[in-house]
C-alpha cells in the first residue's frame, strides 16, 4: 500500500517526541507500508512565513555557462550554458524538521518530485537523487503537468500563490503577508496532489481537513472533486494508525 504523507502528517509520525504513531513509522520500516513526501514542501513551504514574501520575490534562477569555448570535431562551438534553481540561496530546512526528514528517509520513505520550477531551489537535504521515487513510467510527468493544470484551473494550489501577488509580493507591495504565507502552503499542498495522482498512490494522509482555511486544495468541494476525477482516497492520520490495526 502506497501512502502520500502531508507535512502535518509524516512530521508526526517522525517526531521522537510522540510515541503514539510508532505503529505508522513501524509499517513503513518493515514495508507494509511505502510512503512518499513530495519535494515541494521542501522548497516552498520549509521558508519560515515571516521571510516567504521576501524569498518569493522573484524566481531565483542561476544560469551556467563553460568558462572556454568548446570544441566538437576540431570545430569551436557555443559555450554550453544551463539554467536551473539557485540552490545557494535556500536557508535550509527549519531546525525541527530536518531531524525528522533524516529519520523518515532512514525508515524507507521516498520523495516525489513536484513540477520541474527552474526558479525554486532545493535545500541539501533533498539534492541526493537517490532520495526520489525511481520510475520508469513515462508518462508520469505528464499526468502530474496535467493535474497541476486542472487543479490550479480551480483556483486552488499555485493559483492561490498568483493570487497573493506571486512572485511580486515582496516587502514595499501592497499585499497581506498573513495571506501569502497561507497561499505558498496552498501552493505546496497543491504539488503534493499532483505529485499523488502522477504517482499513483493509493492512499493520501492528511490531517488539513481545510475548515477555516476558504478555498483550498483540501477543503469539502475539492476533496470530491479529487475523488470522483482522480479516485484519491484520504485518510487523517488517526485514520490510518486504525486501518493499520485491522
Amino acid at each position: 500500500m502506497k501512502i502520500t504523507f502531508d507535512s502535518n502528517s509524516w512530521e508526526q509520525v517522525f517526531d521522537p517526541s510522540d510515541r503514539e504513531w510508532e505503529p505508522v513509522q513501524s509499517a513503513i520500516s518493515t514495508g507494509r507500508i511505502t510512503g512518499f513526501i513530495c519535494e515541494a514542501g521542501f522548497r516552498i513551504e520549509a521558508i519560515r512565513k515571516r521571510e516567504r514574501a521576501a524569498y518569493f520575490a522573484e524566481p531565483a534562477m542561476a544560469v551556467q555557462s563553460a568558462y572556454s569555448t568548446v570544441v566538437r570535431n576540431g570545430k569551436p562551438c557555443i559555450p554550453i550554458m544551463s539554467f536551473g534553481p539557485n540552490d545557494a540561496i535556500h536557508p535550509g530546512l527549519p531546525e525541527m524538521q530536518a531531524p525528522k526528514l533524516k529519520a523518515a528517509l532512514a525508515a524507507g520513505v521516498r520523495l516525489m518530485r513536484g513540477l520541474a520550477w527552474l526558479g525554486l531551489p532545493s535545500p541539501g537535504d533533498i539534492r541526493d537523487p537517490a532520495l526520489f521515487v525511481q520510475t520508469s513510467d513515462p508518462e508520469r510527468e505528464q499526468r502530474q503537468i496535467d493535474a497541476a493544470a486542472r487543479i490550479e484551473a480551480r483556483g486552488v494550489g499555485k493559483a492561490a500563490f498568483d493570487a497573493a501577488g506571486g512572485w511580486n509580493a515582496h516587502p514595499g507591495t501592497s499585499y497581506n503577508e498573513k495571506v501569502f504565507a497561507k497561499a505558498c502552503a496552498e501552493w505546496a499542498d497543491g504539488e503534493l496532489v499532483a505529485s499523488h495522482i502522477a504517482y499513483r498512490n493509493d492512499i493520501l494522509c492528511t490531517n488539513d481537513l481545510a475548515r477555516a482555511a476558504g478555498t483550498s486544495i483540501f477543503d469539502p468541494a475539492n476533496r470530491a472533486w479529487r475523488a470522483t476525477e482522480f479516485g484519491v482516497q484520504f485518510v487523517t492520520l488517526a485514520e490510518l494508525l486504525k486501518l493499520l490495526s485491522t
